[in-house]
């Protein structure tokens, strides 16, 4: 069995709101969505760690990864089999992919998104980034300052992915 951090989890270790006890916040800081229970039984050594497990998920700090159906991958146009791929500017791919992640970590923690991250950092083409740019919106709007900065942050990512389908290289 794992746990994540939900958002709660992810406010509480950048502020120390919720007044949580340095054994509760210590589990908290090494729960990361892959380790599971007994791996954490084994870095600790603490005879209460499934009571401050069920403290810390009772209070909405963790949760259990819900069993679904997986998502549908977005639909993205399929190119004309003989058509090339059109050109871009590899420097500013990089710098969209790079803007992607730095934003998913910062809003939403290293460890919370990371499948949304590696799907980013497998991109190869600034139209396989933008076939992810919702699902990154939705990532990035899950927290307040997100919400705040969504119309921003927008913004910037759509000119650096025109940046990079606009070929630059001139020679």
């Amino acid at each position: 069995m794992t746990y994540f951090k939900t958002r709660k989890g992810q406010e509480e270790i950048e502020s120390r709101s919720g007044g949580l006890t340095p054994r509760a916040r210590r589990l908290l800081i090494m729960i990361d969505g892959k380790r599971p229970v007994d791996e954490l039984r084994a870095l600790i050594a603490d005879p209460a760690l499934d009571e401050t497990l069920a403290m810390l998920e009772g209070e909405g700090y963790i949760a259990q990864p819900e069993v679904a159906a997986p998502e549908p991958p977005p639909e993205t146009p399929e190119p004309a089999e003989d058509a090339a791929p059109a050109a871009f500017d590899p420097k500013q791919l990089e710098m969209a992919r790079n803007f992607m992640m730095n934003t998913i970590t910062k809003f939403n923690g290293p460890y919370t998104k990371l499948g949304l991250m590696k799907k980013v950092h497998e991109c190869r083409h600034p139209d396989e980034l933008d076939g992810l740019f919702e699902e990154w919106l939705r990532a990035i709007c899950e927290t307040r300052m997100g919400k705040m900065r969504a119309d921003e942050l927008k913004a910037r990512l759509r000119e650096v992915l025109d940046a990079a389908r606009s070929v630059a290289a001139q020679a």
